[in-house]
């Protein structure tokens, strides 16, 4: 019985001592961060902007409405927030009417967080039209765009934002 319990208290120092240095270890080895993905995530809502440009300039309703999340918001120039995809797919099917001023935005700044989950641009729109003559006139107009990382990796605008005005 002697020779048991003499044997238990070096096995419960060993004990002991693994289990400190493996706790040692664990905080030791903090969790690296997430790799820093903001030029491409720029680079990205770059070219989404662009070809959301594009997309209105074509008046291509669908494909313009994709580029917002579903549960973007728009704050429309001296009108209503409007909630919702579909309901802003409404808004844009005014904005992109055959009669309506050709509209076309140019992004001045993209910045993305950290995170690399949430980014924003600004820049200046402008809405032509054409006399009957064949003048245009050109409205401008200031915008900014809070953009969200989706779960398949694409951005998409969350709230979007424009006044009329310089």
């Amino acid at each position: 019985m002697l020779h048991s319990h003499s044997m238990i208290l070096p096995l419960a120092a060993l004990l002991a001592i693994s289990f400190t240095t493996a706790c040692g270890n664990q905080t030791a080895q903090a969790p690296a961060p997430p790799p820093d993905t903001r030029k491409a995530d720029e680079a990205a809502i770059r070219a989404a902007s662009t070809d959301w440009n594009k997309a209105a300039q074509a008046r291509d309703l669908d494909k313009a409405a994709s580029y917002y999340a579903e549960d973007a918001v728009f704050l429309v120039d001296k009108g209503a927030l409007v909630k919702g995809k579909n309901s802003i797919r409404m808004v844009w099917k005014d904005i992109l009417a055959p009669t309506a001023p050709v509209l076309s935005f140019t992004t001045s700044f993209v910045e993305v967080a950290r995170s690399g989950d949430i980014g924003y641009e600004y820049g200046m729109a402008e809405f032509t039209t054409t006399n009957k003559k064949g003048k245009p006139t050109v409205e401008k107009a200031k915008y900014a765009t809070v953009w969200k990382k989706q779960a398949d990796g694409s951005w998409k605008a969350a709230v979007d934002i424009d006044n009329t005005g310089q």
